[in-house]
């Protein structure tokens, strides 16, 4: 189970690295030295982790099926994102391009960051680290504050409108649960699925 666990984690760290300089468009916008922080602590999380990976043995059967999960559902939404929205900038840009709200961005507003989320979680449970678990940390604390600065950015925009109706029936990381349903509400035309 642990080569399915690493085979997973490499097809997602191959994914994140094809989607940073092929995906996302890299903007004067982005402060140089907080894309680079990012990019040392991701790199301390997905070095850590196959370490781990190799080093590690005795996992019991249900963390390594969750790991597994976790690591599958991560790369699923991620690839999921891509296929669903067009060129995006990276985070802290000035770039405002058209709103996507349908696929993952049906159910939340920042997939991408909640695909990485759940990739980095998934390594910091399996191994339980302290380093992962900073770095995870840090990286939540990073996604958050680049999910506010570019919603203030569209919020300047002629879109402003258009996403604040998106973010009263969208959450930022996780589903919004109205009238104790989960189901997906069209935030252009506020029907439900």
């Amino acid at each position: 189970m642990m080569i399915i666990l690493l085979v997973l984690f490499v097809a997602i760290v191959l994914s994140l690295i094809w989607a940073r300089f092929f995906f996302f468009k890299m903007n004067s916008g982005t402060p140089r030295l907080s894309a680079l922080l990012y990019d040392a602590v991701v790199a301390t999380q997905i070095i850590t982790t196959l370490i781990f990976m190799a080093t590690s043995s005795g996992k019991s059967l249900p963390l390594l099926a969750a790991g597994i999960f976790l690591y599958a559902v991560s790369f699923l939404f991620f690839w999921w994102a891509i296929f669903t929205a067009k060129k995006l900038d990276f985070a802290f840009s000035n770039q405002v391009g058209n709103i996507v709200t349908t696929g993952p961005f049906r159910i939340v507003r920042h997939p991408f960051y909640v695909s990485y989320i759940l990739a980095w979680f998934c390594s910091a449970l399996l191994f339980n680290s302290l380093i992962l678990w900073i770095t995870l940390l840090y990286l939540i604390a990073f996604y958050f504050l680049s999910a506010r600065k570019e919603e203030g950015v569209i919020l300047k925009s002629v879109y402003s409108n258009q996403y604040k109706k998106y973010i009263q029936n969208v959450g930022m990381f996780l589903p919004r649960i109205k009238n104790g349903s989960t189901k997906v509400q069209d935030s252009d035309t506020g029907k439900r699925d």
